[in-house]
């Protein structure tokens, strides 16, 4: 299986454009001071960029085209006026400045705001913020004294706010692979985690993300719950669609089963393939009535909605054979599911296209 983590891409070229950034003040030392400053200037702002668009893409809300231009073009355009064409040392530092303060504190809330999901990257985060607040703080300073032209220029003499902001964006970097890590690393062992418990194509959980769902609620169910329903479902006539339709539109027809079921059901309920075009649904605290009632509006809606996105498939059906229990234990939806299973049987013996109920006295 392949996975990939959004935004770590653009942290490795972060991290490559930056370090090229405070490379170029030693090694470009016997060239002419507009072209380290250019470059300089170049790399730390295409470098920041890329850092905070990593941060949009990690926590899944990717920038617009037309925002990343916005972002980078107009202070890039400014450096260079403030550099070649109106060369103004105090003008340029304090554009730069508080462009970087701005992209900075985004790139901060960002990651603090939507990348917490587990205590691991919830430390690394906390570490990365952390950081951020004082690159903030020195970098306030840095482009405060630079503005008032207060602040010497690299070389000449030794500057508390610019070594200090020097020091603490090294930091920044160098502490910022390990955090990257981190975050990436844990991100990635959740990605396969919820692959390893869901279906790909329907996203539904799976039977091992059903039984890992079931153990961590029964216990409290048994408690607050007096019954357990199970519906199973099956596309009627399947096989027979994929040979004369195709496979594709046989997946078309299962991920469609699974949008069905996700928007029919309570939050608490559980649903999932149980597999092939089988799928199960399970509802705590539910009458027999009400899950027979779930079940034909599910299979109306399905044939309804499937009928209107290709017409096609208006013959495609679903039947549906469904069980209660009033004792809520995994051992008790076991046995519930497997009688669900036999009416589900019993409603494709009896013609398909139907919901056959099975009860159950206790397990």
């Amino acid at each position: 299986m392949s996975q990939t983590i959004e935004g770590t891409r653009y942290w490795a070229i972060a991290l490559g454009i930056l370090s090229i950034a405070y490379l170029s003040q030693l090694s470009m030392q016997g060239m002419p001071r507009f072209v380290m400053v250019i470059t300089f200037n170049t790399c730390l702002i295409l470098g920041h960029a890329f850092w905070l668009i990593g941060a949009w893409h990690f926590v899944h809300k990717p920038p617009s085209k037309q925002k990343i231009y916005l972002l980078i073009i107009p202070v890039l355009i400014l450096s260079l006026v403030f550099t070649v064409l109106i060369p103004d040392r105090s003008l340029r530092l304090l554009v730069i400045g508080v462009w970087l303060l701005l992209v900075r504190a985004n790139y901060g809330w960002v990651l603090w705001q939507y990348a917490k999901h587990d205590r691991n990257e919830y430390i690394a985060v906390t570490i990365t913020v952390s950081v951020v607040l004082l690159e903030l703080i020195l970098s306030f300073f840095y482009t405060l004294y630079g503005a008032f032209g207060a602040l010497p220029s690299i070389g000449e003499k030794f500057s508390w706010v610019g070594g200090y902001t020097w020091v603490v964006a090294l930091i920044g970097i160098i502490a910022g692979v390990p955090l990257l890590m981190l975050l990436s690393v844990g991100r990635f062992v959740r990605k396969l985690e919820y692959a390893a418990h869901h279906d790909e194509l329907t996203d539904l959980l799976n039977r091992r993300g059903l039984s890992k769902c079931l153990d961590s609620i029964m216990p409290l169910s048994q408690r607050k719950c007096r019954s357990l329903s199970v519906i199973m479902l099956d596309v009627d006539h399947f096989k027979y669609i994929n040979d004369e339709f195709g496979h594709q539109t046989g997946d078309q027809i299962l991920a469609h089963v699974g949008k069905k079921l996700k928007s029919s059901v309570r939050a608490s309920d559980l649903v999932t393939r149980w597999g092939g075009e089988e799928f199960c649904i399970v509802l705590f605290d539910t009458s027999p009535a009400h899950a027979m009632q779930l079940a034909e509006k599910v299979r109306a809606a399905f044939s309804e909605s499937l009928e209107q996105l290709n017409p096609q498939l208006n013959s495609v059906t679903l039947s549906a054979g469904i069980a209660n229990t009033e004792t809520v234990t995994k051992a008790a939806f076991e046995a519930t599911q497997l009688q669900a299973d036999k009416a589900l049987y019993q409603a494709k013996s009896n013609g398909r296209n139907r919901s056959e109920m099975h009860l159950i006295e206790d397990v």
